[in-house]
């Protein structure tokens, strides 16, 4: 604002010193300078070089602070002096309407609230991020996945499942409780528990056998045919299995003995070749059970597979 104040005090200066010099008869230019002279006397308040009228001035002047309070009323142009052009200056005090025009520029300022719209462009940015978290639903679709992981335990059932389109066994998986299977012995506990069958075995007891086909539900193997046979099956130490293949009905002989398995702790798959010189149209399959071990063994069967090769 002193800025102001000294550049209307240079116009103002400049204004008084052209009133005060002396000028030809017919000068107008010269005769409103006489004027402002006689503001040092009787001065028409609101006039050239006299005071302000208030705060203001007759039309085509504009009040001005000469410095310490004396306001006085000057022009912004005349054909008098091209000097009096310089009081242009004064439109210079137009230029404190430009500190209006800060004001402006402070509601650029307000542009910076401009930026809080870009800040809520961030939260979009968050927006976006929680959109990944579904990808994480994304990485729910993971969660999915590893539902999968536990159909890898499943893929192998579903190996036992698969039996309606090439598994000859029907419920191998022991989803179905004991249907089409039968238990020969008496072992300390047995049962089917989470889609697996297992029992408890003691030392000395002979043989358990868990066998599947009856006279309802069999297999028809046919002769010089290749056939796979694979279960599932896990035990505590000192745990065997002699896996047989024989008719399931009437005298029950052995078509074929596929050996034995000394299944360990955790799950593993056995696998055994198989093919008949004579047909069986009834055919089943039997596991015979023993342990060696003082302490007895638990043994658990699942997943049992027949497949022509």
């Amino acid at each position: 604002m002193n800025y102001w104040k000294i550049s209307f005090g240079c116009l103002a200066g400049l204004v008084l010193a052209l009133a005060s010099c002396g000028h030809p008869g017919g000068g107008g230019g010269g005769s409103g300078g006489s004027t402002g002279s006689g503001g040092s006397g009787n001065c028409a308040p609101g006039t050239v070089g006299c005071a302000c009228d208030g705060t203001s001035c007759n039309d085509g002047l504009v009040c001005a602070d000469l410095g310490g309070g004396n306001m006085q009323c000057v022009t912004t142009s005349s054909s008098g002096s091209g000097g009096t052009t310089g009081s242009g200056g004064t439109t210079g005090s137009g230029g404190t309407t430009g500190s209006g025009g800060s004001a402006v520029s402070s509601g650029g300022t307000t542009g910076s609230g401009g930026s809080a719209v870009s800040s809520g462009g961030t939260t979009g940015s968050g927006g976006s991020g929680a959109t990944g978290s579904g990808g994480a639903t994304g990485s729910g679709g993971s969660v999915v996945s590893s539902g999968g992981t536990t159909g890898s335990g499943g893929s192998t059932t579903g190996s036992g499942g698969s039996s309606a389109a090439g598994n000859l066994v029907t419920n191998g998986d022991f989803s179905q409780g004991m249907t089409d299977w039968n238990l020969t012995g008496s072992p300390s506990s047995s049962g089917v528990n989470n889609g697996e069958y297992c029992m408890m075995l003691t030392m000395g007891q002979g043989q358990i056998i868990l066998g599947w086909g009856d006279s309802s539900t069999s297999l028809n193997l046919m002769a010089n045919v290749n056939y796979t046979v694979s279960y599932q099956a896990r035990a505590s130490n000192g745990a065997t299995v002699d896996v047989h293949v024989g008719q399931a009905v009437g005298s029950f002989n052995l078509d074929k003995d596929l050996g034995n398995d000394s299944p360990g702790s955790g799950t593993q798959t056995f696998t055994h070749m198989l093919s008949l010189t004579s047909a069986d149209p009834q055919a089943g399959i039997a596991f015979l059970v023993s342990t060696s071990s003082s302490g007895g063994s638990m043994i658990c069967f699942d997943n049992l597979v027949v497949t022509q090769s």
